[in-house]
């Protein structure tokens, strides 16, 4: 604690002696510094705050900061707020003023004197504020942090403003905001508060016509809609909806198909023909075509196929004739296709069917009944379909300043037809509202209070009696919706204790997860998660890598039928932006993105129409984007308009893990039992004689393997061969049994390298890969399942394609969203590889799936992992994720950051007596690496294996190594000749970013040049296998980018310069790590610790050191790491470097 205080009164020191040009770079590292003490008085990382407003708050109320105190905070918050937005210029007087205010609040968290030269350095006159009361006016919105409630009033701090005390906030007004009533009964202190349409008495008092709780939570509007049941409209439904997994049913897909109708109708210059639409439609969704139960019916498939008859000449009915009816004046040459909203104000997303431009009108289409029932003779849309249509005018309003009263909107039933115009009611979007908020704080408590215990009587609201609140009681409710409901509720009651534990607690922990990935309230390295898109400011996106703005169209290919595509300049950086390092973006060809036109900065993505997409390719100068939709109309995207490219936050990953719970709920007692340690695997003894003659390791690996009936734990350290080996051999032996295999990993990445194993398999085998063009190499894109079934012309054909294929592979988030794929097929087993970076949650849906037949879809399964490199990756604390429970400690399963393969494999190794033996069975490593040098390996061999790791006996693993001719007066001839060498470096100044280090940089490029030379004069230099270079931020990457490319030296610029999880599973012959530590503060995120036996392993430096065949360099601030143990303990082996080196900068 005593280090870190000197080191917030060194940066200040430093920012109190800022030239005129650095103001902008002291303002930012000031920001960060307030960021930073605030989240050292929040331990707990429950109590989540997207907002600093709040944060500032919470620790002014914990510490007892007076409102002088507080609002300098506030002061400080607001100014930087302007100039990280480039909105102000920073002014030297104030930035003085805004030091001491630091200064000061740092005095008071930690009782520590300022130091006397930076107290001398303070201006004597303190941080001024005004706090003016809000004008007596009506303000379209205000963000609040909410303190405390009486009978009358919610007492507020607003976030745009400081003040003296708390406003007042009239509530539950009659016709106003009486909606609001449960809303305002869950408050929360200092949550945040949008306030809506707020009018302003001449006492000062708020009375606001919305409020809404946690904006920065976004909720999905469909999601939401889909809470207004027939029999009532509880959030309770919410969490019901997670786990009633949509089955491929004919009408799912009949929505679909008329989707799809719609887009062909809007595209088409003349008219469409319904045999070749209905063949697209095939080429689409073939596989759940295919998969569909009810399409084996020949009256079901006849009434299937008459229903897609029907739907497209409704829509072709609607587009060609009521479009132009009067009173619709629609028109589909200027139409918008699926745009998406993101709305702070409201905190929803969404994505509309049909817009026009000038967004004056738009459709949703549903294709399913309208409300047949409620008035006789007389259909009326449905509650939940008109609720969907009443936010998404709610949000044209309030994010893009749209009168809802002057925006048509219509519902098309395309069963009908139908196009519905639905009249907006303002009192029901309050209720509707109302609900969302309550939906936030149920999600807010669960993950507040982390308690399994907690989230249980949360769940228990999942049941008949609580759901059915208008107490229906007709044969619609007695046919159809309880049972619905019952299903779910019904399985939780029947679960074991144990399992009702289990079941709880990852259902805690995956809301917590979620909630984390929206609000991005993490540890502080600078905002992170959806909320990002709107809290960071311009400055931390860039520094960051996380936008790419001022794109200019170059070619619009927006209206492309197949495959639409934009191709964009990227703007050209300044000199300053790239000696900042904030020139790199991190972005990446498959990436998911939002784009949206920004020609003023206060363009964003809340009040602009986004259109979503993926990224296609990208060089230096340009970038092209695959668009989710075609536009009918290439004009809907300007060419004379500048664009932004920012990141999408999807939710797709955590309904797979919710999809994953349901699975469980349904799966068979038989593997429930097995994955909760209820019964320990079978294993086939016949096999024992061949496994202990196995020739080798890999095939006695591959004997284990299909000795084991149930599973197979393999550990796989790095450079054991256990892709290339270990997972082929079992391959060509399950293969060769004709048993039918899934393989599976949890980045595409490595998938593609499993692709290229199977390649390399003679003779060949035939094996199709599930997943996306984008995310596949070009080599593999012709196996890919779309390309594959392109020749079958029929539900058959498809069928029986899937059914000849033996082998499929792709990750595990595409698999469990391609369910449909397991109604075709079932798997003999399971091939996983990378399974301890996959949590267990992530892979629960696809072990629990069930088969047509009613067994499991997945026979026996096989792990492949190393539990000391890379985990899964969280968002909450390792504090956060731990299990408490006795029963599932005792099955291993002591923290939920821990993959599968880690629980299995604890349980299994943690066996004592004759019991161990048995065990073993079960699992095994590869202890023979052929990729390390012996003195390369030394370190993590014996730091983090025990000193398990024993060489193949390769050429490069050992002898000495000589320097090359021409060499000897080179700076780093002895480093050139020795196997590990760390060269010590020297911090950053205070106010430079911590997330780059010049000295380092420049180190890394004069060393690479010289490594270049020893390898081109010797075996030869080639930038793919030779060097590769690993820092921990993209900034640095940037900047070692940039010295790379001073040299002079092309084949360096193609060097790979990337952070360690982007080199895990590769190698180089040569190793180069910048650690670019400047601060102590940083050492707990350039780490990530576990233990083992008492033994510290950090699993990111194991990978990092892991890499090198050859050569391990490494270049740091040895004072800053030798504050970690593990650090300290590789300082130590190497220490002889430090004093040899101990001159180069």
């Amino acid at each position: 604690m005593e280090n870190d205080v000197r080191e917030y009164y060194d940066l200040l020191l430093e920012v109190t002696k800022a030239s005129d040009e650095v103001l902008e770079m002291a303002y930012r590292q000031l920001r960060e510094l307030l960021e930073q003490l605030c989240r050292t008085q929040m331990p707990d990382s429950s109590l989540q705050m997207t907002d600093l407003s709040a944060r500032i708050n919470f620790v002014a109320s914990k510490v007892g900061l007076s409102v002088v105190e507080q609002n300098r905070l506030h002061t400080f918050r607001l100014t930087s707020n302007a100039i990280l937005n480039r909105q102000a210029m920073p002014q030297r007087d104030q930035l003085l003023r805004d030091a001491k205010t630091l200064a000061f609040f740092v005095k008071r968290l930690y009782g520590t004197e300022i130091p006397p030269l930076l107290y001398h350095a303070l201006p004597r006159v303190d941080s001024t504020y005004i706090v003016a009361p809000p004008a007596r006016e009506q303000k379209r919105r205000m963000r609040v942090s909410f303190q405390y409630a009486d009978d009358d009033f919610l007492y507020v701090l607003p976030t745009d403003m400081v003040a003296d005390e708390p406003l007042k906030v009239r509530y539950n007004v009659p016709q106003i905001n009486e909606e609001f009533a449960e809303t305002c009964q869950l408050l929360w202190r200092n949550a945040q508060v949008n306030l809506l349409d707020v009018r302003i008495d001449e006492d000062g008092v708020l009375t606001p016509s919305f409020i809404i709780l946690e904006p920065d939570y976004l909720i999905d509007i469909s999601s939401l809609a889909e809470c207004f049941r027939d029999y009532g409209h509880h959030p309770a439904n919410y969490m019901l909806a997670r786990l009633q997994v949509p089955d491929n049913t004919r009408p799912l897909l009949l929505g679909n198909i008329a989707n799809l109708f719609l887009d062909e109708w809007i595209h088409a210059d003349g008219t469409p023909d319904y045999l070749a639409c209905m063949k697209k439609a095939f080429r689409s969704y073939a596989v759940e075509l295919a998969a569909c139960a009810d399409l084996r019916d020949r009256e079901k498939e006849k009434a299937f196929f008459a229903d897609c008859q029907l739907h497209f000449e409704n829509i072709r009915k609607t587009v060609t004739e009521t479009f132009q009816a009067s009173g619709y004046a629609l028109d589909k040459t200027d139409a918008v296709l699926e745009p998406s909203y993101i709305c702070e104000a409201l905190g929803l997303q969404g994505r509309l069917d049909y817009m026009q431009r000038d967004m004056s009108a738009f459709i949703e289409m549903k294709s399913g009944k309208a409300d047949e029932y409620s008035i006789r003779g007389k259909v009326e849309p449905k509650e939940n379909n008109l609720v969907q249509m009443l936010l998404y005018q709610a949000v044209l309003e309030y994010s893009m300043g749209m009168d809802h009263r002057r925006v048509r909107a219509y519902l098309l039933y395309t069963r009908y037809p139908m196009l519905y115009p639905a009249r907006s009611s303002w009192a029901m979007v309050r209720r509707v509202m109302d609900v969302r908020n309550r939906i936030v704080a149920t999600e807010y408590g669960i993950q507040l209070r982390n308690s399994p215990h907690y989230t249980a009587e949360r769940l228990q609201d999942i049941c008949p009696d609580t759901l059915n609140e208008r107490q229906l009681d007709n044969t619609l409710w007695k046919r159809f919706l309880y049972p619905q409901i019952e299903a779910v509720a019904g399985k939780l009651r029947a679960l074991s204790p144990l399992e009702q534990s289990y079941f709880y607690t990852l259902y805690n922990f995956i809301t917590k997860e979620l909630y984390t990935s929206k609000s991005g309230d993490v540890d502080y390295q600078g905002h992170s998660g959806a909320s990002s898109l709107w809290l960071s400011t311009l400055t931390e996106k860039c520094e960051a890598g996380e936008i790419l703005y001022d794109l200019t169209i170059l070619e619009n290919h927006a209206s492309d039928e197949h495959k639409p595509f934009l191709r964009f300049q990227l703007r050209t950086p300044s000199s300053t932006e790239t000696e900042r390092g904030e020139a790199l973006p991190n972005f990446r060809q498959g990436d998911v993105i939002v784009l949206y036109e920004r020609n003023a900065d206060t363009d964003n993505v809340t009040n602009k129409m986004v259109f979503k997409g993926n990224i296609e390719c990208m060089t230096d100068h340009t970038i092209t984007v695959r668009l989710r939709s075609t536009q009918q109309n290439a004009g809907v995207l300007p060419a004379s308009s500048r664009y932004a490219i920012e990141h999408d936050y999807m939710d797709t990953s955590f309904r797979s893990m919710y999809a994953g719970l349901a699975a469980f709920l349904s799966a068979t007692q038989d593997r429930r039992d097995l994955l909760l340690g209820q019964r320990m695997p079978g294993f086939d003894s016949a096999l024992d004689g061949a496994i202990a003659a196995a020739g080798d390791d890999f095939a006695r690996v591959a004997l284990k393997a299909k000795a084991a009936r149930d599973y197979f734990l393999l550990v796989g350290p790095p450079g054991t061969g256990k892709t290339s080996r270990a997972l082929r051999r079992m391959v060509e032996t399950f293969h060769g049994e004709g048993k039918q295999i899934l393989l599976l990993s949890y980045t595409n990445r490595a998938v593609d390298e499993i692709c290229k194993m199977l390649v390399s398999i003679a003779p060949a085998v035939d094996f199709i890969r599930v997943g996306s063009e984008l995310s596949c190499e070009v080599p593999y894109r012709p196996y890919l399942m779309e390309n594959v079934l392109d020749s079958c012309v029929n539900r058959r054909a498809v069928q029986e394609r899937i059914a000849r294929c033996r082998i499929f592979v792709g990750t595990v988030a595409t698999l469990s969203s391609r369910t449909e794929l397991f109604r075709l097929k079932t798997f003999d087993v399971a091939l996983i590889d990378e399974a301890t970076q996959i949590l267990e949650p992530q892979l629960l849906g696809l072990l629990c799936m069930r088969s047509v037949s009613g067994g499991n879809a997945i026979g026996k399964f096989i792990m492949i992992g190393d539990h000391k490199q890379l985990p899964a990756v969280i968002l909450q604390s390792s504090e956060q994720s731990e299990v408490c429970d006795e029963a599932l400690r005792d099955i291993g399963l002591r923290n939920l950051k821990d993959s599968l393969f880690e629980r299995l494999y604890r349980m299994l190794a943690g066996q004592e007596g004759e019991q161990a033996a048995v065990s073993s069975r079960f699992y095994d490593m590869l202890c023979r690496q052929g990729r390390m040098n012996v003195d390369v390996a030394a370190f993590p061999n014996r730091a983090f294996y025990g000193g398990k790791l024993v060489p193949i006996g390769l050429t490069h693993q050992f002898g000495e190594l000589n320097l090359a001719e021409g060499l000897e007066d080179s700076e780093f001839a002895d480093i050139l000749v020795r196997r590990v060498a760390f060269l010590p470096s020297e911090p950053e100044p205070a106010l430079q970013s911590s997330k780059v280090n010049h000295a380092e940089a420049r180190i890394v490029a004069r060393l690479a040049v010289a490594v270049y030379h020893q390898y081109d004069r010797t075996s030869g230099f080639c930038p793919l296998s030779t060097l590769g270079i690993i820092t921990p931020y993209r900034s640095q990457i940037a900047l070692i980018r940039k010295e790379l490319a001073a040299t002079g030296i092309p084949q360096l610029n193609d060097v790979l310069v990337d952070t360690v999880e982007r080199f895990q599973g590769s190698e180089r012959d040569v190793i180069i790590y910048s650690f670019c530590v400047n601060r102590a503060s940083q050492l707990k995120f350039l780490a990530n610790m576990t233990e083992e036996n008492g033994v510290l392993i950090d699993r990111k430096l194991n990978v990092a050191l892991t890499r090198a065949r050859r050569q391990m360099f490494m270049t740091g601030v040895p004072q800053l790491l030798g504050q970690n143990p593990v650090y300290a303990d590789l300082l130590d082996e190497i220490q002889g470097f430090l004093q040899l080196f101990c001159t180069i900068k």
